[in-house]
């Protein structure tokens, strides 16, 4: 049975980081942080698509998207749907994100996939 858990955890976790899901977003308690390049900016709603292709929409007040152009690469911090910073970035930078959450993900696939012994009873 654990052994079953272990390899559909595994698996989930394989699965989510090739398909790249979890590749530009970073969730924490104040927050979830995504990076993109900006695909549509229309009645205050600025849609992202990131580098997997999936499209992310968020909510932002004029005054956040002052200087931001379709095709500019930006990181967005999103509270409840709502813009609370948008950072351009140069693309440089985004390789530099990219790359660093994927690093991240790799250390902890590392960890989930290397085995740790099972203690087994002795036979009298």
């Amino acid at each position: 049975m654990r052994k079953t858990i272990a390899f559909v955890a595994i698996t989930a976790f394989i699965a989510t980081t090739s398909l790249g899901l979890a590749a530009t977003k970073r969730v924490s308690h104040e927050g979830l942080t995504v990076s993109g390049k900006v695909s549509a900016i229309e009645d205050g709603i600025l849609s992202l698509k990131e580098s997997n292709g999936q499209t992310f929409n968020v909510a932002a007040e004029s005054d956040k998207l002052k200087g931001i152009e379709v095709g500019d690469r930006v990181t967005v911090r999103d509270v409840n749907g709502w813009a609370v910073s948008i950072n351009k970035m140069e693309k440089t930078e985004m390789k530099q994100h990219t790359k660093q959450v994927a690093k991240k993900h790799k250390t902890a696939e590392k960890k989930m996939s290397t085995p740790k012994p099972v203690a087994t009873p002795k036979s009298e």
